[in-house]
């Protein structure tokens, strides 16, 4: 055996483990995080408002709606904020108006803001509760006390905020194909328990579902102080955190679902917007962003195309039948942790066999942004909206039609 077929060999058994790591890590990561307990409700008139923005859910809402109205044990108003929808959510919400929903349609996105924070912002501006719950459009609570034992549980823990962890829904092909790959990359490189340790900065919050004092919210200036965030969700639970609230991060995927994109050019959307929000991460750190994302494209090279290109470059050239035999481990392991997370999910295990077009996609997203980081600015297509963002001085903006476009906001 030569000395470079030596390394190829040694290079795929590295990176066949490597797989599996990400695999036991990401799932004991998870397995850190608390699960939301029954607490029986909340005590005396606590008023809780839960604030829905949306933007063209008009085909889910009515599910959302309804687990929403069902909730029971709490008082509570449901507060919901048509971000300019084109799609009918105004005829949608009218058939709810009489079991105690409240719609809002905010004015025009103002400079400065982006689009979900200011849809957040108007409708804490005309809830009342002691509590402010942000649900997505497009979350649905599976039984009728999640929402009494989610603010239960914080009242009882003495919790400023509270994120729950809902179960992705993986209704489409896209789904199946990509969330086991992004959720294993996200709980190994983000430990979520991290969100409950007061001496880490991490604040992992779920956009789905945030639980906030009113009075915590109005003390760190809620969504406002986030207004030009890329990631609200992530922002304003590292504010939070950061300025002495008592936040946690609660597992209720057995009782609450939500999803994270439809199509594969949404999925490659939330991608780019993530490693956009990283650049400018950096930018504000006065980093490089471009030698950020590099690294990250690196890694992600070895990560996700050594299990495609070693075997292409083994039969190539490789002599030994040995090497040519090992360097198929990598795409053994990587499709098999796959199948496993997918099996722990509740899907079907064949779907494993699509990872590698998962791998595909983040490259491409992550090749993307940072080719663009070059020239210092990246632009973000997310949910029919389009934010330009400046990897100079690191900010962002809204491009125009704040009151037309489509998607979720």
């Amino acid at each position: 055996m030569a000395a470079w077929e030596f390394v190829l060999t040694a290079l795929s058994l590295l990176i066949a483990l490597g797989w599996a790591a990400v695999l036991a890590v990401s799932r004991r990561n998870l397995s850190l995080v608390p699960p939301l307990s029954r607490t029986g409700g909340v005590a005396g008139g606590l008023t809780v408002s839960i604030i829905v923005p949306a933007r063209n859910e008009a085909g889910v809402l009515p599910g959302t709606l309804d687990s929403l109205l069902a909730q029971r044990g709490l008082r509570k108003e449901v507060i919901l904020v048509d971000d300019h929808s084109s799609d009918g959510t105004e005829r949608v919400t009218s058939r709810y108006l009489g079991r105690g929903t409240i719609y809002v349609l905010p004015p025009e996105t103002p400079e400065g803001w982006m689009g979900k924070s200011w849809a957040c912002h108007v409708g804490y501006l005309n809830s009342r509760g002691e509590w402010l719950v942000f649900v997505d459009a497009d979350s649905r609570m599976k039984d009728e006390t999640l929402l009494s034992d989610a603010i239960g549980m914080a009242a009882a823990k003495g919790l400023d905020a509270l994120s729950l962890i809902p179960r992705l829904s993986c209704n489409g092909m896209a789904s199946r194909t990509m969330l086991p790959t992004l959720l294993m990359l996200m709980y190994f490189l983000a430990p979520p328990s991290k969100s409950n340790d007061p001496s880490e900065r991490l604040a992992f919050f779920f956009g789905a579902f945030i639980a906030v004092r009113r009075s915590a919210y109005e003390k760190v200036g809620g969504h406002s102080a986030v207004r030009s965030e890329l990631l609200d969700d992530k922002a304003l639970g590292e504010l939070l955190k950061s300025s002495g609230m008592r936040t946690a991060l609660v597992d209720a995927s057995d009782r609450f679902e939500a999803e994270f994109a439809g199509s594969f050019s949404d999925y490659l959307g939330g991608m780019t917007r993530l490693f956009t929000q990283y650049a400018l991460d950096e930018a504000k750190r006065r980093g490089s962003p471009a030698r950020r994302l590099s690294r990250y494209l690196i890694g992600g090279l070895i990560f996700f195309g050594s299990p495609l290109a070693l075997p292409l470059i083994a039969l190539a050239t490789a002599q030994h039948p040995l090497v040519i035999g090992v360097s198929v481990v990598p795409l053994v392991a990587s499709l098999t942790s796959q199948a496993l997370y997918l099996r722990w999910m509740g899907e079907r295990v064949r779907y494993a066999a699509l990872a590698p077009l998962a791998h595909l996609a983040i490259l491409f997203a992550l090749i993307r942004v940072a080719a663009s980081s070059l020239t210092g600015r990246v632009r973000v297509r997310w949910h029919g909206r389009t934010y330009v963002a400046d990897l100079r001085s690191g900010t962002l903006r809204l491009e125009g039609g704040r009151r037309s476009g489509t998607g979720r906001p």
